[in-house]
């Protein structure tokens, strides 16, 4: 049984959430895996579709970067 709901949605909210004051992620598929409680290659689909909809970028293996990052309080 999935933790979450497990979308492009939820997904972002959870690399928001946990990504760094300049908007970089440490993490990968294997990581979402384990906390959505999904296979890794939904992950990497999802990870995918992220990069596909431009609100992430893969800068190497295991770090992402949040695009058009603003502070947590700053508004659009």
């Amino acid at each position: 049984m999935k933790k979450r709901h497990f979308d492009w949605e939820y997904v972002f909210e959870y690399i928001w959430q946990h990504c760094d004051k300049d908007g970089i992620w440490n993490g990968d598929a294997p990581t979402l895996a384990a906390e959505f409680d999904v296979p890794e290659d939904e992950a990497r689909d999802l990870l995918s579709e992220l990069s596909d909809r431009r609100l992430i970028e893969q800068l190497y293996l295991g770090k992402y970067a949040i695009v058009k990052w603003r502070e947590r309080g700053e508004r659009c």
